[in-house]
């Protein structure tokens, strides 16, 4: 792994800290509501794609373990992973788009909701593999999307 040349340290800003109490008053820590949708908080853990589901799609031990691990710390939401809508062949992301898949996402659920004691909410990113292209040639790339203009002309 490339390291840099000399270390810089950085020094804290010599600031005042903010107090437990102050620090829990914070807006980040305050809930958050948009229509319907309430939330305890305004910390999020972004989606991630950790590799952990069965070649099939299918919700792992490990799966349930990772979100559950994430739940603990009680952020407001946890964004689940990439998730293939279409029955198709995926590799080891997840998939929703048949009801066989149902049950362990259940299970993954009620684990991140006893873990944060049902502080976090959990929100799926659906993905459809079917619309994921490879780079087309250069040459077709140019042809197809690239309209050169009066304007790149004079630029």
């Amino acid at each position: 792994m490339w390291k840099p040349p000399q270390r810089i340290k950085h020094v804290p800003h010599g600031g005042r800290w903010p107090s437990a109490e102050e620090a829990a008053a914070a807006r980040l820590f305050q809930p958050l509501s948009v229509g319907r949708l309430s939330l305890t908080g305004r910390t999020w853990v972004p989606a991630m794609v950790p590799w952990r589901a069965t070649e099939d799609g299918l919700v792992t031990d490990d799966n349930i373990d990772w979100y559950r691990r994430f739940a603990e710390g009680r952020p407001a939401a946890v964004v689940v992973e990439a998730t293939g809508i279409r029955d198709i062949p995926s590799g080891p992301l997840l998939r929703i788009g048949d009801d066989r898949f149902i049950p362990r996402l259940r299970e993954l659920t009620a684990a991140v909701r006893e873990a944060s004691d049902g502080e976090t909410r959990l929100f799926i990113q659906l993905i459809d593999f079917l619309n994921i292209r490879r780079r087309p040639e250069p040459e077709k790339y140019f042809d197809r999307f690239l309209a050169i203009t009066d304007r790149h002309r004079s630029a």
